[in-house]
């Protein structure tokens, strides 16, 4: 196969894949997210990657888009419909649902499935603070609604520093997620292929924060999957209808009632972490399903 990674280029993530592709006979190339070049006129509809072929990929794994996501999601439908190109993830190229990646189809979707939630309220501006206090405790978790990484997500004490924060970030933030405080020790980042759980991560927050994120300090270790099913469970009836094949689950449990609480779903995960404190090979499992797809179209 032919493979392309969008948004991986200068990665540790890349090497991975290419060398469990390249051990398997599959070239693994990268590309820019801003490589895309759409050439368009009365007859024609043609996607590049500036001067490159894009039609020539057996397969598009598209891990990170960023803001160009809807060129790439109509360049990924176009090359899936008239060249059978396999796209990964399937959500990117269902031009009914591919328009609703956002947290509030995250929450329906958890909602309509019985799947657990911690209270949540999405926000644009700072003057509908008042609207929803009323459903929360402090403290509180406000979080950008793009961010990842750890970026962009902060805990607040009271209305006030909730008010001050939202407006600090109102003008800069596509929406912002006001998110109920869970006591807990840590989260649970299960990595998810092909809608199965490969294995899953204990996060750790580092000492004075109350994020687990690996990139911003936090400390990880292999989280059996088998010790609570639940958890398992969740992560992969969320990715599927979700419809992301290659999906890391945050999950966190709550320590004081032992309850598990879905806090999103990231399509386009890390998965270093996860070969090293979990000892899972994911680039092969990724690479394996890769072939699947492939062997099955």
């Amino acid at each position: 196969m032919n493979i392309l990674i969008v948004g991986l280029v200068k990665n540790d993530q890349l090497v991975r894949l290419r060398q469990e592709g390249e051990k398997r006979g599959h070239t693994v190339h990268g590309c820019y997210r801003s490589d895309l070049v759409i050439y368009t006129d009365n007859s024609e509809f043609t996607p590049s990657l500036r001067d490159k072929d894009i039609t020539s990929y057996d397969l598009i794994y598209i891990w990170a888009v960023g803001k160009r996501r809807w060129e790439w999601y109509t360049a990924a439908y176009y090359l899936k419909k008239n060249y059978n190109t396999i796209i990964v993830n399937k959500k990117t190229v269902d031009p009914d649902k591919n328009n609703y990646l956002t947290p509030a189809i995250d929450y329906l979707t958890q909602i309509e499935n019985d799947l657990p939630l911690p209270k949540s309220a999405i926000i644009s501006k700072s003057t509908s603070i008042k609207s929803i206090i009323n459903k929360f405790q402090f403290p509180a978790v406000v979080k950008i609604s793009t961010g990842h990484q750890g970026k962009g997500v902060f805990k607040l004490e009271n209305e006030e520093e909730l008010v001050v924060k939202v407006k600090e970030l109102e003008d800069t933030a596509q929406s912002l997620i006001i998110r109920e405080y869970i006591p807990n020790d840590g989260d649970i980042r299960v990595f998810c292929v092909g809608y199965k759980a490969i294995g899953a991560m204990k996060r750790t927050p580092p000492k004075g924060d109350f994020r687990s994120n690996i990139s911003v300090g936090g400390t990880g270790d292999t989280f059996n999957l088998d010790s609570n099913p639940k958890v398992r469970e969740i992560a992969e009836i969320f990715s599927q209808k979700m419809q992301i094949e290659i999906a890391g689950v945050d999950i966190m449990i709550n320590k004081e009632t032992n309850e598990p609480y879905i806090l999103e779903i990231n399509p386009g995960p890390q998965f270093l972490g996860l070969e090293k404190f979990a000892l899972v090979n994911a680039a092969l499992e990724i690479i394996k399903y890769f072939e699947s797809l492939y062997s099955n179209r």
